[in-house]
């Protein structure tokens, strides 16, 4: 019996039989050869800080506060890199007395006038016996961890300043980590 074959079917016989002689067809190879690839990366010292100010509130020099100190907190958070250290200082105030230095900071709020100053302090511990100076000799140490950590900051305007005039006091201090 005689097959008979169109044309195309004569095609996808052949296309058949050519794809399958390709699929069988594997690459033989002769060896092989290997290389390392080094990856690296460079972590450098780096730190965030941030603060939350101090709000004395109302100071009453006549009644309250003359002979009670008037007491706040506030606080500056740092996130280091893990394994630096270094120091946290607080800066004099933008109205600091002309009798302070970084290692003993007279701190003073402007008020109303020329002139009119309330003065108060910053401390590092909460009994307030450890003025926060400017001085990285004498700063707040800290170890990083990498995760925040929070340093509290304890204020005081001291009791009996009875010459100050009635008005809003501020002042500001320049925070630093420094690493």
């Amino acid at each position: 019996m005689k097959t008979k074959l169109n044309h195309p079917q004569l095609k996808i016989v052949a296309l058949s039989a050519m794809l399958l002689g390709t699929a069988l067809s594997v690459p033989a190879y002769a060896g092989t050869e290997s290389a390392n690839m080094a990856v690296t990366a460079n972590i450098g010292m780096n730190c965030t800080i941030s603060t939350t100010d101090i709000a004395f509130g109302a100071y009453d020099a006549i009644v309250t506060n003359a002979s009670t100190d008037l007491d706040a907190a506030g606080s500056v958070t740092t996130t280091c890199t893990v394994g630096s250290a270094g120091v946290v200082i607080i800066g004099l105030g933008a109205n600091a007395s002309e009798a302070s230095t970084d290692t003993v900071p007279v701190r003073r709020m402007a008020g109303p006038a020329e002139g009119d100053y309330l003065l108060y302090q910053v401390y590092s511990d909460e009994g307030r016996s450890a003025i926060w100076t400017n001085d990285t000799e004498t700063g707040e140490a800290y170890n990083a961890t990498g995760s925040a950590q929070v340093m509290p900051v304890y204020g005081r305007v001291e009791a009996g300043q009875t010459t100050v005039a009635e008005g809003s006091y501020s002042d500001t201090l320049l925070v630093t980590v420094n690493y």
